[in-house]
C-alpha cells in the first residue's frame, strides 16, 4: 500500500491498534460510541423527516402594498377604465392574498412530488448518518436526472407494445464526505469557493448511458472505453495515475466558476478574467473532458449543502460525535480491563509453599478440589510451610471510573441517557419529566436550526428556482419564500399535541366559535392522536355538495340552536321520570299502610279469639276444680262462693286488659 493509501486510511479509519506488549492483559471493548451514534441519528431523522409532515414549507412573500390595503373599507376603481370595481380595498386585498396562498401551496405540493420521486428521505437519511459519524453530512442538488417510464400501448391487432418515455427532472443525491474536494480557499463555507468536484467510480455500463444526454461528449465517451481505467494519487508532490485492473473508471465532476485560461484550454474562448468568467459543470474520465454544460443554478450558488455535527473554523467539514467520545471511551475501555485484570488475580489466591515439606499424594502440584497432601514427621506447623496469600478485589473504585467517563461522555457531547430511553436519577413526576426532557433536547434543537440555515433552506430554495425556470405550469409560478420549520416538527409538537387535545373544551364556546378555522382545527386533532386526516376528512368538494343539497332541501338548522332543544328535551325527560318516580312512591307507600293497618285488624281479631278461648278454659278449670273440691269435702260453701267471686273478677279483669290493650293497638299501632 503506498503513502497516500495508508494517509487516507488513517483519516477514514483512524490510527492502527497499538500493539500489546503483554499478552495477559484484558483486551475487552465496551463501545459507548455506537450507541450514541445511533441515538443522535435517530433523533435528528424524527425531528427532520416527520412521517405524517414536511419540515419545510413555501408561502408567499408580504407585498407593502397589499398589507396597507387590508382593513380598508373604501372603494376601489379599475386604474385603466376609471370605472368602479363594486369592490373595497380589503376584498381586493382578501381575493389577491387567497390567491398566492393557493399559488404557493401549488408549488409545496410540485417540490414536494420531486422530492418523493427522488427519495428526498433517504438520501437526507444517509446524510445524518454521515453528519453524526464522520462529522460531515453532503447533500447534493438539485441536478438533472433521467427519469423513464414504460407504458403499454394497445395495437390494431391485438398486441401490446411497450414505449419508455423519458424525461429530465431535478434529484437529490447524498454523497459520502471522501468523495467532495471543496476550493482550498473557502475557509468554513463552501459556497466561498469557485467550486467543487466530486469523485465516483462508475462501470463501462454507466459510461455508455451517458451518451445522449444534453452536454456528454459521445465520441470523448467512446475513446475513453478504448482505455484502461486509471486512478490519480498524489505522492512525493506530484500528481501520479495508476493503471488498476478493475473494470472501474474514476469520474470526476466539477462544478463551479471557470477561469478564461482554464477554458482556453479545453476550446477557443478567451477573454477579460473579469467578464468572461464561465459558471458551468465538467466531467471527467481519465483526463479526458466527457462533459461540459452550463450550470442548472439560476442563481449561480453552488448545489450542494453541507452539515457539521460540529464545525470547523478553517474548513467546511467539521467533527462528528465519535470525535467527541474518542477520549472517554478509552477511559471506559481502560477501567473495563483493569476490572477484568483484577478479577482475574483477586479470584484465587497466590500459593507459597517450602518444595520438599509438603508433598501432594499423586505427586502432581495442580491445584484441585479434595486433594491430600502429606507433610515431613517433623514439620509442627503446616502453616509454615503452605500458605495462601488474597489480593484485594478494587472492584468498586474500577466501576466509579467507568460510570465518572459515561457522564462526562453524556456532558461532552450533550447527549444525556435520558434520550436513549433511560431515566436515570430523573424525577419520577410528570412534569419533572417534562421539564428534564426539554433540557436534554435544548442542544439538539440548536443543532436543528443550523440544519435549517445550511440545508433545508437552501436546498429547497434551489428547487424554488428550478420549478420557476423549467417547470411549465404556470398555476405555480410567483414570488414565494421558503419556510424552514425543523426545529418545530416534532421536538415542539409534543407540547402542542397535548394542547390541541385541550383546545377542544375551549373551541366549543360560542364566543370564539367564529373566530376559529374548524377544519384546520379538526385536522391538527387528528394529527395529534397520530391518525392521517386525509383518510378521516371529506374533501372540501365533498363538502360543499352537501351543503348545497341540504340549502335545497331548506336552511339547516344552527347546530348551537340544536344542542341547546337537545338538551332541554333530555331536561324535560328528566323532569317527568322524576315525577312518575314520585308518584310511584306514594302509591307504594299508601298501599304500605293498608296492609299494616289489615295486619293490625287481624292480629286483633286473633288476640281476642285467644282470650275467649283462654276464658273458656279458665271456666272449665274451675268447674273441674269445684268439682273435685265438693267431691274431697274439703271446702266449705262459703269458701267456694269467696273463692268463685275471686276467679271472676280476675276474668273479668284480664277481659277488660286485653279489649284497652286492643283498641290501643289499634289506634296506635303498638301495645303496652
Amino acid at each position: 500500500m503506498n503513502d497516500t493509501n495508508q494517509f487516507e486510511n488513517t483519516l477514514k479509519n483512524g490510527p492502527p491498534a497499538r500493539k500489546v506488549v503483554d499478552g495477559n492483559r484484558s483486551r475487552v471493548v465496551i463501545n459507548i460510541v455506537r450507541p450514541k451514534v445511533d441515538q443522535a441519528i435517530a433523533r435528528m431523522c424524527e425531528i427532520l423527516l416527520p412521517t405524517d409532515d414536511k419540515n419545510w414549507g413555501i408561502k408567499a412573500t408580504p407585498i407593502p402594498e397589499i398589507a396597507e390595503m387590508t382593513g380598508d373599507k373604501r372603494m376601489t376603481v379599475d386604474p385603466q377604465t376609471g370605472e368602479p370595481t363594486g369592490m373595497t380595498a380589503d376584498e381586493e386585498a382578501k381575493i389577491v392574498v387567497e390567491a398566492a396562498k393557493k399559488s404557493a401551496l401549488s408549488m409545496e405540493t410540485s417540490i414536494d412530488d420531486s422530492l418523493t420521486e427522488c427519495n428526498f428521505n433517504g438520501e437526507e437519511r444517509k446524510m445524518v448518518e454521515n453528519g453524526v459519524r464522520l462529522g460531515s453530512g453532503v447533500l447534493y442538488g438539485p441536478f438533472p436526472a433521467r427519469q423513464s417510464s414504460k407504458v403499454w400501448l394497445p395495437q390494431p391487432d391485438g398486441t401490446q407494445v411497450m414505449q419508455i418515455n423519458e424525461s429530465i427532472v431535478p434529484a437529490t443525491m447524498s454523497l459520502d464526505p471522501w468523495d467532495v474536494f471543496f476550493d482550498p480557499s473557502c475557509g468554513n463555507d463552501h459556497q466561498r469557493g469557485q467550486g467543487f468536484f466530486i469523485r465516483r467510480n462508475v462501470n463501462r455500463k454507466e459510461l455508455r448511458q451517458l451518451i445522449g444526454l444534453p452536454g456528454y461528449d459521445p465520441d470523448a465517451i467512446k475513446d475513453v472505453l478504448r482505455t484502461n481505467p486509471c486512478r490519480v494519487r498524489v505522492a512525493e508532490g506530484r500528481v501520479l495515475r495508476d493503471v488498476v485492473e478493475e473494470d472501474s473508471y474514476e469520474l470526476w465532476q466539477y462544478h463551479g466558476e471557470i477561469e478564461p485560461d482554464e477554458m482556453e484550454a479545453l476550446s477557443s474562448r478567451t477573454g477579460d478574467p473579469l467578464d468572461n468568467v464561465n459558471f458551468g459543470v465538467l466531467v471527467m474520465v481519465n483526463d479526458t473532458v466527457i462533459g461540459a454544460m452550463d450550470s442548472w443554478v439560476s442563481d449561480r450558488t453552488l448545489p450542494i449543502d453541507v452539515w457539521c455535527w460540529r464545525k470547523a473554523d478553517d474548513s467546511p467539514y467539521g467533527y462528528g460525535l465519535v470525535g467527541e467520545l474518542e477520549n472517554q471511551q478509552r477511559v471506559v475501555n481502560s477501567a473495563w480491563r483493569q476490572v477484568m485484570d483484577n478479577g482475574r488475580t483477586s479470584l484465587g489466591g497466590q500459593i507459597v509453599m517450602k518444595k520438599g515439606m509438603c508433598i501432594p499424594q499423586n505427586g502432581s502440584y495442580e491445584i484441585t478440589p479434595n486433594k491430600i497432601w502429606l507433610a515431613k514427621d517433623d514439620l509442627e506447623d503446616v502453616r509454615q510451610a503452605f500458605s495462601v496469600f488474597e489480593f484485594n478485589s478494587h472492584l468498586q473504585e474500577l466501576l466509579a471510573i467507568a460510570q465518572a467517563a459515561m457522564q462526562f461522555a453524556d456532558m461532552e457531547t450533550s447527549m444525556p441517557q435520558i434520550m436513549g430511553g433511560e431515566q436515570g436519577s430523573a424525577p419520577e413526576t410528570v412534569g419533572g419529566m417534562v421539564m428534564l426532557y426539554n433540557n436534554a433536547n435544548s442542544v439538539l434543537r440548536q443543532r436543528v436550526k443550523l440544519f435549517d440555515d445550511h440545508v433545508t433552506k437552501p436546498h429547497i430554495s434551489r428547487y424554488y428556482d428550478w420549478k420557476m425556470a423549467n417547470d411549465p405550469d404556470q398555476n405555480i409560478k410567483g414570488d414565494y419564500e421558503v419556510d424552514s420549520r425543523g426545529s418545530t416538527a416534532l421536538i415542539e409538537r409534543d407540547i402542542q399535541n397535548q394542547a390541541l387535545l385541550n383546545l377542544a373544551n375551549i373551541t366549543n364556546n360560542p364566543r370564539y366559535t367564529p373566530l376559529l378555522k374548524e377544519r384546520e382545527e379538526l385536522r391538527a386533532i387528528l394529527k395529534a392522536f397520530k391518525v392521517n386526516p386525509d383518510d378521516l376528512m371529506k374533501d372540501e368538494e365533498t363538502v360543499e355538495q352537501e351543503a348545497a343539497a341540504m340549502a335545497e332541501q331548506g336552511a339547516p338548522q344552527d347546530p348551537r340552536m340544536a344542542a341547546a332543544e337537545l338538551q332541554m328535551q333530555a331536561k324535560q325527560m328528566d323532569l317527568e321520570d322524576r315525577k312518575e318516580q314520585r308518584q310511584f312512591e306514594m302509591e307504594r307507600n299508601q298501599k304500605e299502610l293498608e296492609f299494616r293497618q289489615q295486619n293490625l285488624q287481624y292480629n286483633a281479631m286473633r288476640e281476642q279469639s285467644e282470650a275467649e278461648q283462654s276464658s273458656v278454659d279458665s271456666q272449665l278449670s274451675r268447674e273441674l276444680a269445684l268439682a273435685k273440691m265438693e267431691q274431697d269435702g274439703m271446702m266449705s260453701r262459703e269458701e267456694l262462693t269467696r273463692r268463685e267471686r275471686i276467679e271472676m273478677i280476675k276474668i273479668q279483669d284480664g277481659r277488660e286488659r286485653f279489649n284497652a290493650e286492643a283498641a290501643l293497638r289499634i289506634n296506635t299501632g303498638a301495645g303496652i
